[in-house]
């Protein structure tokens, strides 16, 4: 199964927010993702953008966007990023996105995009990308929040290998 393959068994509106590459990422949030193979990134989709004016969604807190990542070996996955300001008082917010993806991965129709994440290494199913400087110290309280809720916390930017 292919990111794309996974995105296209979803309904409207996600089904249609396949882009190659990163190409669905915002411009401002394209130059925070790299590889070390570009090509390994086949695709992206902003579910906020896509969801946004559905009515289940429109008031929700969405999370940004999925990735389909094909490491050196493996299948390929999906990774989940966020990208968000990384200030003590954001980690419930974040969370919060969190939960609502795995509430829309869990529902509707994702579940070869739950497959998909499911089968990814777990410290890269859910990644927050920091706007700004990250100010969550590692032995916080909330950094250990992030740890126990599965969000992996990459800085300004996110390098897959």
């Amino acid at each position: 199964m292919t990111f794309r393959e996974a995105v296209e068994a979803t309904s409207a509106p996600v089904k249609g927010a396949f882009r190659k590459g990163i190409q669905a990422l915002d411009d401002r949030d394209r130059k925070r993702v790299d590889c070390t193979d570009p090509s390994r990134l086949t695709g992206s989709i902003n579910l906020d953008k896509a969801l946004e004016r559905e009515p289940k969604h429109a008031n929700a807190s969405r999370w940004d966007y999925g990735l389909g990542y094909s490491p050196k070996n493996g299948p390929e996955k999906v990774v989940w990023v966020e990208v968000h300001s990384a200030n003590t008082d954001e980690v419930s917010a974040v969370i919060k996105k969190l939960d609502w993806l795995r509430d829309w991965l869990n529902g509707e129709d994702a579940t070869k995009l739950k497959l998909m994440t499911n089968a990814a290494a777990g410290d890269l199913r859910f990644v927050w990308i920091a706007r700004g400087s990250v100010k969550i110290l590692k032995n916080s309280p909330q950094a250990r929040q992030l740890s126990r809720s599965g969000i992996r916390l990459v800085g300004r930017d996110l390098f897959l290998p």
